[in-house]
């Protein structure tokens, strides 16, 4: 088994240069680019010790960008390690499967020690390396970067390396320093799609969702990561409705949209109930994953529509599609909300012991909340006492809401005392136990708000949402920002 090395472990110190001579492609070259899973690549691998054609810097590079692809970036690096030669190829192929693999800080590490052993970085490289930087906000680790960028003479203006100096925007942005960014797109001559793509993409990170509308609305010429950048932008800063609208003038544009869109349009249309919207957009999508079945059974689940969640829960499995953790906390949801205790637990077993996923914090909420509901509070607390981890505060929450009557006092009583130990400091705890002071009336009620107030204990408040000739309005206790408030309170009033 190939053992795990470092980046900072890989060694140059017998350098030599392979032999030139022209063959043909090895066969076990080309089937490497065949592979389906690590099991393959791993066979191949071997044939290629047992020929010697790995030592052949351009077939371990081969080699590598196979594990890559097979998601095995622990093997990548143990081969890597064992070229005498590297080409900046394999550099480049561990480094963008460090950064998609979510291990950016390797990324990074891998680059500087690509720079000691005196190999030149080529565009993919830097484009790669930057987008590892933007992951991790790494601002000063980024300049060093651009430092090298310009050392190595690529300039932004008429011609610039647009997917570099992108890349630069985006990383800049992204780190908080939009005047860099700024300032690198100013370099440009001429209007460039791509570098407005990514300073839109940095407005909406930093939340300047109306600089970016500006920028996306002055354009001459939109892509669909234009339209993409906007859409996903607005979806991150909870503004759902503009989400949609602009989801629909991408459509009027005949703009074919990309997966990120599709998933943006439909949390949007899940966020504003708008149900109908969302399953169409779902049932349109040309390929459908695990993602998009997530999003769009979430969206169902979250509206209380538990038997058609169970519907397109079946529909997934007859698709081919493997659930994932993400899909049982909104299967759970829906059976907890229709009050399915039977199907819930069946559910839950399926996830555990079919498909081998282990319980998270969400899934056990779930389950307290489905027992909980049904007034199962005793199984409830045994689920609780039954659980692989330490019970968090979310847990005791979830029970504690599910005590309704006098009769779940008691209960509530230890839900509560197990939260206060958990966060002595939260106001909604103290608003969520007030049924426990409900025997004194008003009085306690009073010593409640007066003890929030006292202490400046933050509270959350709930919005609610109704759907009035096909608009969403939303609303909170004792808001007037709506743009028919007054009309609203006078009818209410009798005026």
């Amino acid at each position: 088994m190939a053992s795990v090395v470092h980046p900072l472990q890989v060694k140059h110190s017998k350098l030599r240069l392979p032999p030139l001579t022209a063959t043909r492609t090895p066969t076990s070259i080309v089937l490497l680019r065949m592979c389906q899973d690590c099991c393959e690549v791993r066979q191949l691998h071997a044939q290629l010790v047992v020929s010697g054609l790995i030592d052949r810097p351009i077939n371990a590079g081969r080699l590598v960008e196979s594990y890559v692809s097979a998601h095995q970036i622990c093997y990548a690096l143990s081969v890597l390690s064992t070229i005498p030669y590297p080409e900046i190829f394999a550099y480049n192929t561990v480094i963008r499967g460090l950064t998609l693999g979510k291990c950016p800080n390797g990324s990074i590490l891998l680059f500087d020690e690509l720079l000691q052993g005196g190999i030149t970085p080529d565009n993919y490289t830097y484009t790669f390396v930057l987008k590892a930087c933007s992951h991790l906000k790494a601002l000063s680790e980024g300049k060093q970067v651009h430092g090298q960028i310009i050392k190595a003479g690529i300039k932004a203006g008429k011609r610039p390396e647009t997917y570099i100096h992108s890349s630069l925007i985006h990383m800049y942005s992204k780190s908080g320093s939009t005047h860099s960014a700024e300032r690198l797109l100013a370099e440009f001559w001429e209007e460039n799609v791509l570098a407005k793509n990514a300073m839109i993409t940095g407005y909406q990170s930093q939340g300047h969702v109306k600089t970016a509308t500006e920028m996306f609305d002055k354009m001459s010429i939109k892509d669909a990561a234009s339209w993409s950048a906007m859409i996903t932008g607005y979806t991150k800063n909870e503004m759902h409705a503009e989400a949609l609208v602009t989801f629909q003038d991408m459509m009027a544009s005949r703009v074919q949209p990309n997966l990120s869109v599709l998933v943006s349009a439909l949390s949007a249309c899940s966020q504003l109930g708008a149900l109908d919207q969302g399953r169409l957009i779902h049932m349109n999508m040309p390929k459908k994953d695990v993602i998009t079945w997530g999003v769009i059974l979430s969206a169902f689940a979250m509206h209380g529509q538990a038997e058609k969640c169970f519907k397109l829960f079946d529909e997934m499995i007859n698709d081919g599609t493997r659930p994932n953790e993400v899909l049982f906390v909104a299967i759970l949801s829906a059976c907890s909300h229709a009050g399915y205790v039977k199907l819930g637990q069946s559910y839950f077993n399926q996830m555990v012991h079919r498909y081998e996923i282990r319980p998270s914090i969400e899934h056990y909420g779930c389950m307290v909340d489905l027992l909980g509901r049904a007034g199962r509070l005793a199984e409830a607390e045994e689920f609780i006492s039954s659980m692989r981890e330490e019970p968090k505060a979310i847990i005791w929450s979830t029970l504690l809401s599910t005590c309704r009557t006098p009769e779940d006092r008691r209960t509530g009583e230890r839900a509560f005392k197990q939260l206060m130990k958990m966060e002595p400091m939260s106001g909604d705890r103290y608003k969520q136990g007030g049924f426990l002071a409900a025997d004194g009336g008003e009085k306690d009620a009073n010593k409640i708000r007066k003890l929030i107030r006292d202490e400046k204990l933050e509270t959350t408040c709930g919005w609610s949402f109704i759907k009035v000739n096909g608009v969403i309005h939303k609303f909170i206790v004792g808001n007037t920002d709506h743009s028919k408030s007054q009309e609203i309170y006078g009818i209410l009033e009798g005026g």
